[in-house]
């Protein structure tokens, strides 16, 4: 992941699938949730990121199923669904970043 802010962490990463923008790596930090998908051959491999969301525009979230993470966010129609190793660990952390920013 290129830029974190100041006092920002990752909380947690893994290598996800998204239906909709394909393969790439998900990071929940202690402010964002963002998906990054690499792009282009072996020489020129860059990443460019799908979804930049800040934690309080979560409205809601759930793991729906043995490796699916749904996230919803405030005022986008459809949910984005992710599929990774470990969804309840993902559903915990993003629920502990809530409570620490204030959220629900």
């Amino acid at each position: 992941m290129e830029s974190l802010q100041e006092d920002e962490q990752i909380i947690v990463q893994d290598t996800g699938k998204s239906d909709f923008f394909g393969k790439g790596t998900l990071y929940l930090t202690t402010r964002r949730l963002v998906f990054e998908v690499g792009e282009g051959g072996l020489l020129s491999r860059s990443t460019e990121t799908r979804i930049d969301q800040p934690v309080e525009s979560i409205s809601s979230f759930s793991a729906a199923g043995r490796r699916i993470l749904v996230v919803h966010f405030e005022g986008n129609m459809e949910p984005s669904t992710l599929h990774i190793d470990n969804p309840e660990k993902w559903e915990t952390a993003i629920r502990s970043v809530m409570v620490m920013s204030g959220g629900t």
